[in-house]
């Protein structure tokens, strides 16, 4: 369990990853970045995340994404015999990580209590979408009906076509839930190797789509309570008389700090391009009036009141200022006086300027790894740095059962052995 001095943290444990699409992948995908030697299980057609766009063969952005530097097995657990190697496996693993709805664990087996009787200190993750108790139990479920069903979506007001949409640039119910399910297992791996026990680790979309939303989810029941039942009751009312969700927004609470706020953190149009201002204290707001030439009494003090937010046109009127101001200059002039006085700015970037921005290059931010298929891949390293400890998984994501020959003479299986599985269509080998 101990990694050797200037090894990787998690060097030495072995995770099978059940796991399909998007979080329990990238929380796996953080495991294997430690140095956990990550088996990924695939059904015996492949992860369904393979097929969503693939570039080459079994070979997609979406899965590669998600998968980097793990081994790869098909192996139908359908059948008695993939079963059976399944539980061949299993004594020989630390960790366990499966995504699938109740039923389908009740019927593959894949229940904690089974995987338990074949090794008691296992450490065991089940992540699903909206928890393993409830109405929603037994449902389907992705990162955009999450955002539905935890009011994300409509703390955002972000509307298209008279409809709120959803955060699209990543998964945050996914990707939260697969940091989560990394930081639970690291946290049991570390009590296991205090005490001896496993764990079994209870997790769900729904769960941390809710726990991630700290400002939304707070509620003082001392302030809040009466202005939330009221605005419940208008929006109920609404509803029945066949309002429409624009026409509902004006219900929402808060709407007066958003606009008061408004100028002070958001993106602005300059002379050429677009910069983005992020002031959270009021000396930062006044810093930013005085380099725009701007007068706002309500940044005066230390204290940023909610009765400083203005009428509708008054706010309008305020905005027409700073934006006016803003399209006189340059981003980068801009960028040269805001930074003179500690206002925090930065240019908006396009995402294809990202990769070679110098802030990305000093800190040696992006790596390439070469894909058997697609060759070099230009990605992200994981943003933690340790020292002594190396961090940073160093193969891309497997191709598709690249590794299954070696996985199964690890689990012990005989060559003779894993002929008849291949011949009985149990398991594939690459290029099947």
């Amino acid at each position: 369990m101990i990694p050797v001095h200037g090894g990787a943290p998690l060097e030495g444990v072995v995770v099978l990853d059940l796991t399909e699409y998007v979080a329990g992948p990238y929380g796996t995908m953080m495991l294997a970045d430690l140095g956990a030697d990550v088996i990924k299980v695939e059904p015996i057609e492949g992860d369904h995340w393979r097929r969503q766009q693939p570039v080459v063969g079994r070979e997609s952005r979406y899965f590669i994404g998600v998968n980097r530097g793990k081994r790869s097995i098909a192996l139908d657990l359908e059948k008695p015999a993939g079963r059976a190697v399944f539980d061949r496996m299993v004594p020989k693993a630390d960790v366990v990580v499966v995504n699938h709805r109740p039923s389908t664990l009740e019927r593959l087996r894949l229940r904690y209590e089974d995987v338990a009787r074949l090794r008691p200190d296992i450490i065991y993750c089940s992540i699903t979408a909206f928890g393993e108790r409830g109405p929603y139990s037994g449902r389907p479920g992705f990162d955009l009906l999450v955002q539905a069903l935890t009011g994300m979506m409509d703390f955002e007001r972000k509307v298209e076509r008279g409809v709120p949409v959803g955060i699209t640039s990543f998964a945050p119910a996914d990707l939260s839930t697969g940091m989560y399910a990394a930081f639970a297992i690291a946290s049991a791996l570390y009590r296991r190797a205090l005490t001896g026990e496993g764990q079994r680790i209870e997790l769900s979309l729904f769960a941390v789509g809710l726990a991630i939303q700290y400002r939304p989810m707070l509620q003082l029941e001392r302030y809040d309570r009466e202005p939330r039942e009221r605005m419940l009751a208008a929006v109920h009312a609404a509803r029945e008389h066949g309002r429409t969700y624009e026409e509902m927004l004006t219900f929402r609470t808060g709407l007066g700090l958003q606009r008061a706020t408004a100028p002070y953190y958001r993106v602005y149009q300059t002379a050429d391009s677009l910069i983005a201002v992020a002031c959270l204290n009021n000396r930062q707001r006044r810093k930013l009036c005085e380099v725009l030439g701007i007068d706002d009494p309500a940044v005066q003090g230390e204290v940023f009141e909610l009765a400083a937010a203005l009428p509708a046109e008054e706010h309008e009127a305020k905005m027409r200022r700073f934006e006016a101001a803003f399209r006189e200059r340059t981003t980068a002039e801009w960028l040269q006086r805001l930074e003179a006085a500690d206002v925090p700015a930065v240019p908006v970037l396009l995402t294809e300027e990202v990769f070679d921005h110098p802030q990305a290059a000093e800190n040696d931010l992006f790596y390439t790894l070469e894909h058997p298929a697609v060759g070099p891949i230009r990605q992200p390293k994981p943003p933690v740095r340790m020292e002594p400890a190396s961090v940073g998984a160093p193969r891309p994501a497997p191709m598709f059962s690249a590794d299954a020959a070696a996985i199964l003479a690890w689990a012990g299986l005989s060559e003779g052995e894993i002929a008849e599985l291949v011949r009985g269509g149990v398991v594939r080998l690459p290029g099947e």
